[in-house]
């Protein structure tokens, strides 16, 4: 008897443990199944983000190459006119392409006007005055001879029909530049309107790798400038990219046969690649929508795009190996109560990892070169955004260019993983315009026009653009719904300007006041304002008024330590419902 009992809980132990073993094998399963499933969520998440990150930056690099160049065509339109009525004067031509070289910028290089044969009896056949820079001077040299016939050139011939030459195909200038230009031509009529000189101007080609590589995503992306037809007109300056790997993929851009998809809703146009090192990446490429239609490509590897990515994979690997060992264990002792234990464990690790991740790229996107601005000199900063249990949307950024602070902070309308999206356009759009703008009006402008594009989920930005002076002390600014600063306890006057985001033909005003020394600028978001404590009731503006004014002249740093303290205290453990973010800038000219 006794030994058909043992006979019986040993099989019975045995089914426990073959039953655990079976369910640790298909929790195995299960988990790798998941696992994979939000690695391609998650990767793709990331490449819609990062082909839209390359969308907003290949825009920016096109409105800036376009601002260059219209400047420079519109130089060419103010002195035509001039120009036809001194025709029978060809000192004021040799002035003019000189005066138009003194005044175009380092860009313009050279500067010409061709002259139909004998048009000047007394300047021979061929009158083509050219002025050109040669060291801090600008020289003018005749340059028409039977040598350079520049009558059987295609811009001369272009401007003789009548027509205007809208930016040539970048070429070497052998005879007048003597570097690689680009050249917008225009005809010069008489009195009859018959046209008898091309107005020609030449802009070199580097400055458009400058304005290309000016923000990089990651340490080894680099821009290209590509011609229509193929070809490199301009790359980056260094190591990251040699002249043969631009020439190769300049050529596969115009390949019918390498495989391209279209990205970003068919506006960027994306191949793959390898370099000399078999190192994988993606080259994303669109054309400018305006003349000169170049080709604008960003380049992106594969390991520093989703690098993090991969690792994170790794790392969820071995975690739910370790785990489904100490599961086996638990389901060996309490074969019983292993489900739920497991359920249980698996669902708070993947809350918790989704929470850290959320939480881990917020963090990111701040400024990171914010300590250095927190020693004693012209100005102090000191910010901090505190995430809430929900991965949010707020954001500041702050950083020091031409001796002004440019300084900016907004809250995204909703939660979640839009939000932080939007939040992170935002940043991406603040630094880019920022670094060549100083009128807060127009920063805010020109993120608000990119907003409003495609907006299907209507998520708006209340936005706070600052820029101080650190000379002067003057503060230019730009409130877009946000909340009303406070300098020294005192609220800032503001102007009611829309949310960023909703109507993208909203003009902003620029507003300007002065800091003294000693005064400090203090921004939050309304997560400081409706903080609740026990009860429901908020933290409110008057508290915070009160707490700026106990605390007048406390360094930065220290006033956002207790102020946090303070509203910590006041919501005596009640959960965080809404991201909390503090800015505080001391002017101490």
């Amino acid at each position: 008897m006794q030994g058909e009992q043992k006979d019986i809980k040993r099989r019975f132990r045995r089914k426990s443990v073959q039953s655990g073993l079976v369910t640790v094998v298909l929790a195995a399963l299960l988990l790798e199944a998941i696992a994979a499933i939000q690695y391609r969520y998650t990767r793709g998440m990331m490449e819609r983000n990062l082909e839209q990150q390359v969308l907003i930056m290949l825009r920016a690099s096109a409105m800036r190459m376009d601002g260059n160049l219209n400047s420079t065509v519109g130089q060419a339109m103010n002195q035509v006119w001039h120009a036809q009525r001194h025709l029978d004067d060809p000192g004021y031509m040799e002035t003019m392409v000189s005066s138009m070289v003194e005044n175009g910028g380092s860009k313009v290089v050279g500067v010409a006007v061709s002259f139909t044969p004998g048009f000047y009896p007394q300047k021979g056949r061929w009158y083509e005055p050219y002025a050109h820079r040669q060291g801090d001077s600008v020289v003018v040299e005749q340059i028409g001879s039977a040598q350079h016939d520049y009558t059987q050139l295609e811009l001369f011939q272009t401007c003789m029909r009548g027509d205007t030459m809208k930016w040539s195909t970048p070429y070497l200038d052998a005879d007048g530049a003597k570097s690689i230009v680009t050249t917008y031509a225009l005809p010069l009529r008489d009195g009859k309107g018959k046209p008898v000189a091309a107005l020609g101007i030449d802009i070199t080609t580097d400055w458009i790798s400058e304005t290309m590589s000016d923000i990089r995503l990651h340490p080894s992306s680099f821009s290209l400038a590509l011609k229509e037809e193929g070809g490199v007109i301009a790359a980056p300056v260094g190591t990251l990219c040699s002249q043969e790997l631009a020439d190769r993929i300049a050529a596969m851009v115009v390949d019918p046969t390498v495989k391209k998809e279209d990205k970003a809703d068919g506006r960027v146009t994306c191949f793959y690649f390898s370099d000399e090192h078999q190192r994988k990446g993606r080259v994303y490429y669109a054309r400018k929508k305006y003349e000169p239609h170049w080709v604008l490509a960003k380049v992106v590897y594969d390991d520093e795009a989703f690098g993090e990515l991969a690792t994170m994979r790794r790392n969820i690997f071995w975690a739910t190996l370790a785990g489904l060992l100490v599961l086996s264990l638990i389901i060996y002792i309490f074969a019983r109560n292993g489900r739920k234990l497991r359920q249980s464990l698996m669902q708070q690790e993947r809350t918790d990892r989704e929470m850290q991740i959320g939480n881990g790229i917020q963090q990111a996107l701040l400024p990171q070169d914010e300590p250095s601005l927190r020693g004693v000199g012209e100005v102090q900063v000191e910010g901090r955004l505190i995430p809430a249990r929900e991965v949010g949307g707020d954001l500041y950024n702050v950083f020091l260019r031409d001796g002004k602070l440019f300084f900016c902070i907004g809250d995204v309308s909703g939660k979640g993983v839009p939000a932080a999206l939007i939040m992170a356009v935002a940043q991406t759009l603040f630094h880019s315009i920022a670094s060549k703008e100083d009128n807060p009006a127009s920063i805010v402008q020109r993120i608000n026009v990119t907003a409003c594009r495609n907006n299907k989920s209507n998520m708006f930005v209340t936005l706070f653009v600052g820029v101080l002076d650190l000379k002067t002390g003057v503060l230019d600014y730009c409130n877009a719904g946000h909340e009303r600063p406070l300098i020294d306890a005192q609220p800032l006057d503001i102007k009611p300007n829309m949310p960023v985001g909703l109507f993208d033909d909203f003009v902003y005003e620029k507003q300007q006041t002065a800091i003294a020394a000693g005064q400090t600028i203090f921004l939050y978001t309304d997560g400081l304002t409706e903080a609740r404590n026990a009860q429901g009731k908020l933290f409110g503006r008057e508290n915070v008024v009160q707490l700026l004014t106990d605390r007048h002249g406390m360094a930065p740093k220290e006033l956002i330590d207790d102020i946090i303290g303070d509203v910590k205290r006041y919501a005596e453990h009640t959960e965080q419902s809404d991201d909390l973010t503090l800015l505080a800038i001391r002017y101490n000219a």
